[in-house]
């Protein structure tokens, strides 16, 4: 997976992680001016199912990433060890679907992710430590909002940098997310989401 693509809103999904780590993702309406240059680009859905979902004998949960649209900043090379940190404003639904039912809960995303530092590993890996701040809802199938969360959520992940570490373009994740970290307005997703599709 390239660094920037899709990473924000998927981590808790590829670190195997259940929903709170999806918990918090940022207030954002607009890129904002002055910051630029600002370019716009799609991220493809993608989906994957999920047995026993939140713990659930039996439950078995299509995700389904439906896309998402991103706002980037022009990466800025920043710290000693010369990497590109990259800004990016982005708008997503993620739907957990019940295979058994056809019932869904849609979960809007509206987020801004950072990168807060890069550290050379000195193995020709570097650590990414990300910030990711915005706001969701949930909601059902006919439009009722089940609940509604914000704040900040942030991890780090290894990638290795292909031997050109100013060139973002050709880096891979290497392993899972860790030390998930998330503060703010959390909800018990299991809670919500068994408790519209279960």
């Amino acid at each position: 997976m390239i660094r920037s693509r899709g990473m924000a809103l998927a981590a808790a999904m590829v670190a195997g992680l259940t929903l709170p780590a999806l918990a918090l993702a940022a207030p954002a309406s607009a890129a904002p001016a002055g910051n630029g240059p600002w370019h716009t680009w799609y991220d493809e859905p993608f989906t994957d199912t999920i047995q026993d979902f939140c713990d659930v004998p039996g439950l078995t949960v299509a995700y389904t990433f439906g896309g998402a649209t991103y706002q980037e900043r022009d990466f800025r090379t920043l710290g000693p060890d010369g990497f590109p940190y990259g800004t990016y404003w982005y708008t997503a639904d993620e739907l957990y679907t019940n295979v058994a039912t056809g019932e869904t809960v849609t979960d809007a995303l509206t987020a801004v992710s950072q990168d807060v530092r890069l550290i050379d590993n000195g193995d020709g890996t570097f650590t990414r430590y990300v910030s990711n701040k915005g706001h969701h809802v949930l909601s059902s199938d006919d439009g009722v909002v089940l609940a509604r969360g914000d704040g900040i959520f942030s991890y780090n992940v290894v990638y290795n940098y292909a031997g050109t570490p100013s060139d973002p373009s050709d880096d891979f994740k290497v392993g899972r997310p860790f030390n998930f970290k998330d503060k703010g307005l959390n909800i018990d997703y299991c809670a919500v989401i068994v408790g519209a599709i279960g």
